[in-house]
């Protein structure tokens, strides 16, 4: 299954996923989820609700999200978005109409060796 995509993963509206999620290819979040989330790319979207502790590779925010995140690479908080909490990442990006309530701190250089690497399991 090399080269082929890495999955897609959806926590649909109506649907609340509490615990540990750990996720491989694109996680799209239309619902609520609480707990830990660790991925590649994850995309809330508008209406969807997180209250977690995050380590991503890239992450965007449409909807509510409370807790920490580390992003190894790229944070972007849409004009729908709300978040409250801590922010380490590499790259940031806010639009307008977009709220961020929390700190945020760049990513250090020896901390981007530590980023996961999450990869489908072999068929």
């Amino acid at each position: 299954m090399e080269g082929k995509s890495k999955g897609l993963s959806i926590i649909d509206k109506g649907l609340t996923v509490e615990g540990t999620v750990n996720a491989s290819g694109k996680l799209i979040i239309a619902g609520a989820l609480e707990g830990t989330l660790v991925g590649n790319e994850v995309v809330t979207v508008r209406g969807s609700r997180v209250v977690a502790q995050a380590e991503v590779q890239d992450m965007v925010i449409a909807g509510e999200y409370e807790g920490d995140v580390t992003a190894f690479r790229s944070l972007k908080i849409l004009r729908t978005g709300v978040f409250g909490g801590n922010i380490v990442c590499k790259d940031l990006s806010l639009e307008a109409g977009g709220k961020l309530n929390g700190s945020v701190r760049p990513l250090e250089a020896d901390t981007q060796t530590l980023q996961p690497d999450i990869k489908a399991p072999s068929v």
